[in-house]
Order: C-alpha cells, then sequence, then structure tokens
C-alpha cells in the first residue's frame, strides 16, 4: 500500500507541468507599433483653385491736334480680376526636431490659366469719347516656389504648418487703348515677363493610417512683381499710351497627397 501511495504522488508531480500546460491561457508579450514620424522627403501632387487681382493704370503723353484741340487722354486706373483652375505637383523634406515641432523646406510648380481683365472709359478732360475705352489684360500660366515650413505637430499623426518663401510667375501682358471711334486710333502692346515675389500660407496634413501616404488641404498667397508697356498707334513710331500693371496678388486654396518615402 504505501508502495502504491508513493507511485501515485509521483505520478501525479510529473503530470502537474503537462496539465497546467493544457488549462493555462495563452499569452503573448505585445509587440510595439512606433509611433509616426514626420521625418523624410515626399513627393506629391495638388489641385485646387486661384484667384487673382492687379492695380492697372494707363497715361496717354500725346495731344491730338484735333480742331478743336482736344487735351491729353486723361490717366485712368481700375482693377483686373479673374479667377483660375490651379494643379501641379511638390517635393519637399521634413525633420521632426521635437515630437511637437516639424522643420522643412518645399518646392512646388503650378500651371493655371489665370487671365485678369480690367476696362475704363477714355475719357479727353471730363468728356469721354466716343467709341473709344482701355482694356489691361494679364494672364497668369505658371508659377513656382520654393518655401521654409514650420509645424506643430497637433497629434502624432496631425501636422499644422505655416510656410513661406520665394515666388516665381510667368505672365502675359496686353493693354489697347481706344482713343475714339475704334482702331486705328488706338494704342496696343503685348509682351511677356517673368515675375518675382512672395509667397505665404499655411495648412494642415494628415496620415490617416500612420502610413507614408499624406493628405493635406493648404492655403497660399502669393505677390508677385508688375510690370508697365508702350502702346503703339498703328504705322506710327511713337508710344502713344503708357498702360503698367502693379503687383499681382493671388490667393490659392487646394487639396494635395503626398508620399514620404
Amino acid at each position: 500500500m504505501r508502495k502504491l501511495l508513493l507511485s501515485g504522488a509521483a505520478f501525479g508531480v510529473l503530470g502537474m507541468p503537462a496539465m497546467a500546460a493544457d488549462v493555462a491561457p495563452a499569452y503573448k508579450i505585445p509587440v510595439p507599433v512606433p509611433a509616426f514620424s514626420w521625418s523624410g522627403c515626399y513627393v506629391g501632387g495638388d489641385v485646387g483653385g486661384a484667384w487673382g487681382s492687379q492695380g492697372v493704370l494707363d497715361t496717354s503723353p500725346v495731344a491730338f491736334a484735333l480742331p478743336p484741340l482736344v487735351p491729353n487722354q486723361t490717366p485712368a486706373n481700375t482693377t483686373a480680376t479673374g479667377g483660375s483652375v490651379i494643379g501641379g505637383g511638390h517635393i519637399g523634406c521634413n525633420y521632426q526636431w521635437t515630437p511637437l515641432l516639424v522643420i522643412g523646406v518645399e518646392g512646388d510648380y503650378s500651371g493655371m490659366s489665370l487671365n485678369a481683365t480690367g476696362h475704363a472709359e477714355s475719357l479727353f478732360g471730363r468728356v469721354a469719347a466716343p467709341g473709344g475705352g482701355i482694356t489691361w489684360s494679364s494672364g497668369l500660366d505658371s508659377i513656382a516656389t520654393v518655401r521654409g515650413r514650420v509645424g506643430f505637430a497637433w497629434t502624432p499623426n496631425t501636422l499644422v504648418y505655416l510656410t513661406g518663401g520665394g515666388a516665381w510667375g510667368r505672365t502675359g501682358y496686353s493693354s489697347t487703348d481706344v482713343f475714339f471711334f475704334g482702331c486705328p486710333n488706338c494704342a496696343t502692346t503685348s509682351f511677356s515677363n517673368t515675375s518675382s515675389g512672395y509667397v505665404l500660407g499655411g495648412g494642415l496634413e494628415w496620415a490617416p493610417w500612420s502610413s507614408n501616404w499624406i493628405v493635406r488641404g493648404e492655403y497660399l498667397y502669393y505677390n508677385l512683381s508688375g510690370a508697365a508697356g508702350g502702346g503703339f498707334l498703328p504705322g506710327a513710331g511713337f508710344v502713344a499710351a503708357n498702360p503698367a500693371w502693379s503687383n499681382m496678388a493671388v490667393s490659392s486654396g487646394r487639396l494635395g497627397l503626398s508620399y514620404k518615402f
């Protein structure tokens, strides 16, 4: 009997680990998920809308010797306005300086067809010339920027940022100053110009799956230098009008998608 009891006890002790393995719940050590980092370079595209305005002025150095003598055309000015779809691409790099502070640099190129036009009467003194009128036009077809960025990581995968830097735009200009009764009593000019200036703005970026894909919404304000030209009468070799365009102010709002490497 004593041997039987000892044998049973030994069997029970030896069988306890196997039984415990059968009934103990499985337990796995959790693998920590790495926090999203904004550091890295990225490339992407964007599309949106742009709206522009530009002050315009026209003066005439010519006095027309008509019976009776007509004084010089009265200087005229107004604001040319227009809007366009804007779209293009961007490339940049970020560095997450601290868990909250992100700094970076970005360059972008956008195409558009932003045509701004303005109109005014052709006045000699206070008298409107019959069949006269002045038209200014400017067409911004592309714009490029190089900008610095400073951002605040609102959440690990949400970034609010400010941006600013230099801007360059390609603009075509034209004007027609009809003195009276239509052309050929008019002075016209047409030329193109690459304007420089600055850009300021801000936006919000979101990495929805804390992955390499980043969605953005952005507002940019551009200010580009203006231009001046000389309008010539058909067949004449002298300037009959001096059209001028002041700085062009352009606002754009756009949505974009980027891929971070």
